[in-house]
């Protein structure tokens, strides 16, 4: 039927002028409502002082029917009739437009014109095609009929997560866990319906069954996450449900955290503050303080598995202490746990930070005591800490001395500025930068005997950075052209040259370490670099002798057929 014969003059001859205006308002306020077709047949309910029903017949002609409305008695066109007639004029357009669209447009205007029985059989044959789908709609269905409870939840999970399984192809892996997503996804809508504690064995039992699962499936592609991030979110959901007592709920947790289940749960507690109350909170941190105090001061002969519970139990309280800003109880916390220099130098930093200087020294000395031979890093990090006590002590003239031997350990550049640092801040009467130059250039001119070469290298390098941040770039350029240094640095020192003519050369050196590599990277940062030079070419005569640079490259790494071939179309028209 055209919706033309549906227009407003059609309803308004049909019903008048009065029950037409009011079938309007009925319409836009959405009263209408259960609005089905059936054939030529449209029937819906319009909530009024009532509910009433209205079936109205479609005609060539136009529109028939009636309400059960006293108005209409089945027989007169009403306003409720106005208004479905409206309703089913508003649909008929919309699946017009939707006939116009896209394949998901079409579907969807498909759909819009099956009848309710149709549609369900559809979706019933997708359903029992898809064992996937056949979990998801069961379960709403057990739902929506109130037979869903806590054992057929659970014997759900138990179907959802089978155990030795073997599985380790990636397509076995993602076929497991995407049949387990449907069940996981409907418990997560359905728990929050249980009882907390029902809701919580559900979710407990679940994680347990994953862990378990997992010890035979390969799940480096991490499929699991989604389910474990369902299952986590809903835990954590669930414990703020709990009406326990706060000794009891910190009692929970704790056996989750340290009963040989952490693995399983979001990190305990720190993924639960926003659920637990100060009290359950308090609680729970009193009963790692009671766990930690009874275990021996020994963590430094302790084995690896009973050091990390006590760095487990220490951890939350260290935050909450510094969270406090309680350094007492922060240093008695490292006191109870020590075990190797880090902790020492971590308590001896924190009591800088607190202004606790009278204390810093007993941990440096203790750090020292606890130095693990060989293991320089820790060491470094001491030196670094005394450097700073003595600046505290006015000693600053020690403090240089440590940080010059400091550097000469490093020659980091880092260590050099802060070298240069104390020395202009205080005044004082070395002069650092001169002795760093002196002591590389020594070392780089007179190496000592046996010296490894990589520590050679090394000097040189580290004379070049001072050079190039000091912006020496004579002598820079003269210790390139007599040693050989680091590309990157090589690289910095072309770039830093004011004279394209100065340039040259080194790009030139540079590309052949890169070609030289003899792999399409290094041929490709080669090209690189001769278009970053061919930027910065200002004269015809730089212009021509880049000519020769591609020439002479070309001649030389003739057997590099990438290369060249790259060179070529990078360079045609400077190579003509």
């Amino acid at each position: 039927m055209d919706e033309t014969l549906i227009s407003d003059s059609q309803l308004v001859m049909l019903a008048g002028d009065a029950a037409f205006a009011r079938g309007v308002q009925y319409y836009q306020q959405g009263m209408v409502i259960n609005w089905d077709k059936s054939g030529a047949t449209i029937s819906a309910d319009v909530e009024g002082s009532e509910l009433y029903h209205v079936a109205l017949k479609l005609t060539k002609q136009g529109l028939n029917g009636g309400c059960n409305c006293p108005a209409s008695e089945g027989i007169d066109f009403c306003k409720h009739c106005v208004a479905v007639a409206l309703a089913y004029r508003a649909e008929h357009a919309k699946q017009a437009q939707l006939a116009e669209g896209d394949t998901s447009d079409r579907i969807h205007a498909y759909l819009e014109t099956l009848d309710k029985p149709s549609l369900v059989e559809v979706l019933l044959s997708l359903i029992e095609n898809d064992p996937v789908l056949h979990q998801q709609w069961s379960l709403k269905a057990d739902a929506a009929f109130g037979v869903l409870d806590h054992k057929a939840l659970k014997k759900r999970i138990t179907a959802a997560l089978p155990i030795n399984r073997g599985l380790f192809r990636y397509s076995q892996v993602s076929h497991y866990f995407s049949k387990a997503e449907a069940v996981i996804e409907q418990l997560a809508e359905q728990v929050p319906q249980l009882p907390p504690e029902k809701s919580l064995a559900l979710v407990d039992y679940a994680l347990a069954r994953m862990d378990k699962a997992l010890e035979t499936i390969d799940d480096s592609g991490g499929f699991r996450f989604h389910c474990e991030h369902l299952l986590h979110t809903l835990h954590i959901q669930t414990v703020k449900r709990l009406d326990w007592p706060a000794d009891k709920l910190a009692g929970y947790l704790y056996e989750k955290s340290f009963g040989g289940e952490e693995d399983r749960y979001p990190p305990i507690p720190d993924a639960y503050l926003e659920v637990l109350s100060q009290a359950s909170q308090d609680a729970y941190h009193e009963r790692l303080q009671q766990a930690l105090d009874a275990l021996p001061n020994q963590a430094a002969t302790m084995e690896w598995e009973d050091r990390y519970r006590l760095i487990r139990l220490r951890d939350p309280l260290l935050k909450r202490a510094q969270a406090a800003g309680d350094l007492p109880a922060i240093l008695a916390l490292y006191q109870k746990t020590l075990s190797d220099e880090k902790d020492c130098l971590k308590a001896a930093e924190l009591c800088m930070e607190y202004e606790a200087w009278d204390q810093v020294e007993a941990w440096l000395t203790y750090a020292a005591k606890c130095e693990t031979k060989n293991d320089y890093r820790w060491r470094l990090e001491r030196n670094r800490l005394e450097i700073r006590l003595k600046l505290h002590r006015g000693e600053v003239e020690a403090a240089a001395e440590q940080q010059w031997g400091i550097y000469q350990h490093t020659q980091q550049l880092e260590d050099y500025l802060q070298l240069v640092a104390l020395m202009e801040a205080h005044q004082l009467a070395t002069d650092y930068r001169q002795r760093a130059c002196d002591w590389l250039l020594e070392r780089i001119t007179h190496p000592p005997e046996k010296m490894p070469s990589f520590w050679a290298q090394q000097a040189k390098d580290s004379l070049l950075e001072i050079y190039l941040f000091e912006g020496r770039l004579d002598d820079a350029h003269a210790l390139c052209t007599e040693h050989q240094v680091s590309a990157h640095l090589l690289h910095n020192l072309a770039k830093a040259l004011p004279s394209p003519d100065a340039r040259i050369p080194l790009y030139l050196r540079l590309v052949r370490l890169y070609v030289k590599q003899t792999n399409n990277q290094g041929y490709r940062q080669g090209i690189a670099l001769l278009k970053e030079l061919k930027k910065s070419l200002e004269t015809p005569a730089q212009y021509t002798a880049f000519a020769h640079m591609l020439t002479q490259l070309r001649s030389e790494f003739k057997a590099k057929r990438n290369f060249i071939k790259w060179l070529d179309e990078a360079f045609s028209d400077t190579l003509k």
